[in-house]
């Protein structure tokens, strides 16, 4: 198990940089396209596109599972918070495997939607650069996100789950 969480890890510190790269080309992309567009009454031909359907999607996709990692997704515990133990542990379980069962759907569907944007030949419409591939990203991160929350379930039993991690004080 370590070993899957060790490979895991690596994977997912090359998903973030990705993404966090796909966020500076975003960045540099609308800057550069902008001063083009005013300074010289010439935007950049499919910035638009490119920052929509492959950076954008990278940008957020890619870091999920950096995100879960981090304790950043929003939880709602001001009543789990009071429940008693036994039950708090319970509550956490149902949170956990929920959440997991929501990734697994989100998963295959937005494979199923990858696997059908490769087998069409879409392009955008100011550059011949076909849409598919940008469809791959979403489920990647998911992938990623999905065997993270199945690796952290055992955790659940000792409240060291990144998905009930204290990033803020309790009220």
């Amino acid at each position: 198990m370590r070993t899957l969480a060790k490979w895991l890890w690596r994977c997912e510190l090359l998903l973030v940089y990705t993404g966090v790269l796909a966020a500076f080309a975003m960045m540099c992309l609308t800057s550069a396209d902008a001063l083009s567009r005013y300074a010289f009454n010439r935007p950049i031909l499919g910035a638009y596109e490119i920052t929509e359907k492959y950076l954008m999607v990278a940008a957020i996709f890619l870091g999920l599972s950096y995100a879960y990692r981090g304790g950043v997704f929003i939880r709602v515990t001001f009543l789990v918070d009071r429940l008693p133990d036994p039950l708090k542990l319970a509550a956490n379980y149902f949170a956990h495997l929920v959440s997991l069962l929501f990734c697994l759907v989100l998963l295959v569907a937005t494979g199923q939607q990858a696997w059908r944007g490769l087998h069409d030949d879409t392009e955008l419409s100011a550059l011949p650069l076909l849409v598919g591939p940008a469809y791959c990203l979403v489920p990647l991160g998911f992938l990623a996100l999905t065997l993270l929350m199945l690796i952290d379930l055992p955790r659940v039993r000792s409240g060291q789950s990144y998905l009930f991690g204290e990033e803020a004080p309790s009220a």
